[in-house]
């Protein structure tokens, strides 16, 4: 692979050179928006400290090697278990020698289990990044581990201001005034529109659901929507409060689902394909192409797995480098997908 410069770093970034070497090199402070733009565009560009340098003054950055944690839902769940294999893909190369990433994994309602999770990691590992609720007892740990000097990221779901290092994830608000937007557009017959929520702890899926609203809320102001139902993220959850729209809303006429569990409410749905239900859901999911493609999913607001687990990777090595201490934001792209883009 061929050096990426600090020219080219600068470039993308809209910043000088100097910026970029104050940055990257731990110099001098720079602004947190600055810092920000410059870590985004060194792993925009592919910058990997395992694959290429960036030279200085004729010298090499320094390389050094991180380990780095990883706490999700359990990988029984589709989106998950992807999801661990690219971060497990992305991440190997920065560790030490003969140290492989550490994951653990937790149903979403045992908090406690997150926070034991939290501190055994914090023992062995420089980084921690997890998706769990913004609950007290987590933000507890959070804060702990973080005063110890181990940098703790959000994926996903953000948590209320707890000493946590950043957050990634999609613009939510983006996306839940994205599926409003097809929500009015997709020509539905009368009737209300229905919200699956993973727990409402989830700041993502909240999000989610009031930009939804908010969107309805200007352009269909007549559409009844529903409060929402709890999947627990799990496909058994997402299977059961289906079955319950179904039966206690016979003109119900609209899902969105910014949750997980996608896979059973797919299977709800096909146990009674008389009922003509639009979903638009949050993905990827098993079988989710084929969901599309048989019209149980309208609309897919997918994210992009491998370029998540990319920027993750790269921007932890990055921010571990530069030894910031500044909170970062890593808005995340998603992809609109229907049958006809397949």
């Amino acid at each position: 692979m061929s050096k990426i410069t600090m020219t080219a770093i600068a470039e993308a970034a809209g910043v000088g050179v100097a910026t970029v070497d104050r940055v990257l090199n731990r110099r001098a402070p720079v602004r947190a928006e600055t810092e920000q733009k410059v870590l985004s565009a060194a792993s925009r560009l592919g910058y990997r400290m395992g694959q290429s340098q960036l030279l200085t003054q004729g010298k090499p950055l320094q390389q050094n090697p991180l380990s780095m944690g990883f706490i999700l839902l359990p990988p029984t769940y589709s989106f998950y278990a992807t999801l661990s294999e690219a971060l497990a893909r992305e991440t190997q190369e920065f560790h030490p020698v003969g140290v492989e990433p550490q994951f653990r994994y937790h149903d979403l309602n045992d908090v406690e289990g997150v926070a034991a999770s939290l501190h055994a990691l914090a023992a062995s590992v420089d980084v921690i990044a997890l998706v769990a609720l913004d609950h007290p007892l987590i933000r507890h740990a959070i804060e702990a581990i973080s005063r110890s000097g181990v940098k703790v990221y959000a994926l996903f779901s953000d948590f209320s201001p707890c000493g946590h290092a950043g957050y990634f994830g999609i613009d939510n608000q983006k996306g839940g005034r994205t599926a409003g937007w097809f929500a009015h557009h997709l020509a539905l017959p009368p009737g209300p529109f229905a919200v699956l929520v993973g727990d409402h702890r989830f700041t993502c899926q909240e999000s989610s659901e009031i930009s939804f609203r908010s969107y309805l809320r200007e352009h269909d102001a007549s559409r009844q929507v529903l409060e929402p139902l709890k999947t627990h993220e799990s496909i058994e959850g997402g299977y059961q409060a289906t079955l319950q729209l179904l039966r206690d809303y016979p003109d119900l006429a609209l899902i969105f689902a910014p949750c997980g569990g996608i896979e059973g409410v797919i299977r709800a749905l096909r146990s009674q394909p008389e009922r003509k239900v639009a979903v638009i859901s949050h993905g990827p999911v098993k079988e989710g192409d084929l969901a599309l493609i048989d019209g149980t999913i309208s609309v897919m607001l997918r994210h992009r797995i491998d370029n998540l687990a990319e920027t993750i990777a790269s921007t932890l090595q990055l921010q571990h480098l530069s030894d910031s201490q500044h909170f970062i934001k890593v808005v995340l792209p998603f992809d609109v997908v229907t049958r006809e883009n397949l």
